[in-house]
């Protein structure tokens, strides 16, 4: 397994490091392109390792990362864990069968009682011509069920519904338009007009032809603190 270092998407800092030095180039790498999150509750920055081999430390909260694994076949089956940076306890693991050039988010929820790992395959195809492809992750451990509007606060608007915690939703296209206009978060089965969680409005962020992950949490490391959308562009082909 090799270990490419990919700048963060967001934020223009260098967050994972390898642990050894780059090897020589080889040809024809079996690459993966993997973003990760930490929406761990808990005052302390996250260790990433992939089969045993530390590939990331420090990794704040918050703050989206991106590294290049070389698989040794074109598929193959990794094995993520995840530490507390600064004293090692272990927080949580799982294995995930990857394939040759796919593109995956690792994330860590919860808090360090009740931690949650996963790992999602994600779809880099573009959207439709004059589209914008995005989908969301709910973060907030005791936010419940939520629906999610785009373009207005009416019924019509509504675009998901129920989103749990722990849970990556479905792919879905916007206009540009509508997405500036309000994208709008509230309790399951609730008009915005009735109580809102949050509210994304007048904005400029989404591009047309991109593809973003939004994610729905606490805006700082504590149960205790608001909550807010997090926008993350991801790779398109």
């Amino acid at each position: 397994m090799t270990i490419k270092i990919a700048i963060p998407l967001v934020i223009p800092l260098l967050l994972l490091q390898a642990c050894q030095e780059e090897p020589d180039p080889i040809p024809d790498t079996i690459d993966t392109y993997q973003s990760y999150y930490n929406y761990l509750l808990e005052p302390y920055p996250v260790q990433w390792e992939i089969d045993d081999e530390i590939i990331g430390t420090g990794h704040e909260y918050g703050i989206p990362a991106q590294a290049i694994i070389s698989l040794d076949s074109v598929e193959q089956e990794l094995h993520i864990q995840t530490r507390d940076s600064e004293s090692g306890l272990w927080l949580d693991s799982l294995s995930h069968t990857m394939h040759e050039s796919g593109a995956y988010m690792i994330a860590l929820l919860g808090s360090e009682e009740e931690p949650h790992l996963m790992c999602e395959p994600m779809d880099t195809r573009p959207p439709a011509s004059g589209m914008i492809k995005l989908r969301f992750l709910h973060t907030g451990p005791v936010l419940g069920l939520v629906d999610i509007y785009i373009g207005g606060d009416l019924a019509e608007n509504k675009v998901l519904s129920g989103v749990d915690y722990t849970f990556v939703t479905e792919y879905v296209e916007a206009t540009e338009e509508n997405l500036w206009e309000a994208v709008i978060v509230t309790p399951a089965n609730t008009l915005p007009a009735d109580s809102t969680i949050l509210s994304y409005t007048v904005n400029t962020i989404f591009r047309t032809g991109w593809i973003y992950l939004c994610t729905i949490g606490h805006s700082e490391n504590s149960i205790e603190s608001s909550y807010q959308i997090q926008v993350d562009d991801q790779p398109v082909n």
